[in-house]
């Protein structure tokens, strides 16, 4: 999360501060199933988990790009316009886990005023696998873990990009924090 946002509490999920309106529904769709508004956790600790976090993204100088006058013309970061993101990783929450390689059929099914089936429901949400069992999955596919709230307070490691950045977290009360820089993959845009 940037770390504008951060502060040592707990944090309720709302869908009030959702970055994505069009994808609302796909996001009240899984709170009538699972019973509360989700915020979405990777779970694991290979690289791509983390990369599916956003973390490494900071890091990146080239942001996307714009077509202007029917050319593709690359964008780039400037010194002070790259973001300032901490990662928190906790060794234990409850919540619901979902299949990340099915969640897109919620995401593009919703917004479009279709339903997902009930198949497909169970294709996401796996209803008949163990905590250990998703643990397991996590190792070898893309697995989140969805929780109503996130208390930041417990979080059992915090990682953050620079030592300025480690002292404005500790400042606030964490504790386990390190500088972590990532390996950036180039992404093709």
């Amino acid at each position: 999360m940037p770390l504008s946002q951060v502060s040592y509490e707990t944090l309720r999920a709302n869908p009030a501060y959702s970055a994505c309106t069009y994808l609302m529904p796909a996001y009240e769709w899984l709170a009538e199933q699972i019973g509360f508004f989700p915020h979405f956790l990777s779970v694991g600790k290979d690289e791509y988990a983390i990369r599916r976090t956003g973390y490494p993204d900071q890091w990146m100088v080239r942001d996307g790009g714009d077509v202007v006058d029917g050319e593709y013309r690359k964008n780039y970061r400037k010194k002070g316009e790259f973001p300032n993101t901490v990662l928190f990783s906790f060794d234990h929450l409850e919540g619901i886990f979902i299949d990340y390689n099915y969640w897109h059929i919620a995401l593009n099914t919703c917004p479009n005023g279709r339903s997902v089936t009930k198949s497909e429901t169970k294709w996401i949400l796996k209803p008949s696998w163990t905590r250990q069992r998703w643990l397991r999955a996590a190792l070898t596919r893309p697995v989140d873990l969805v929780v109503p709230e996130l208390p930041l307070e417990d979080a059992a490691r915090v990682r953050v990009r620079n030592c300025a950045t480690k002292g404005l977290v500790e400042a606030m009360g964490f504790r386990n924090v390190e500088v972590v820089r990532t390996l950036v993959k180039s992404k093709e845009w």
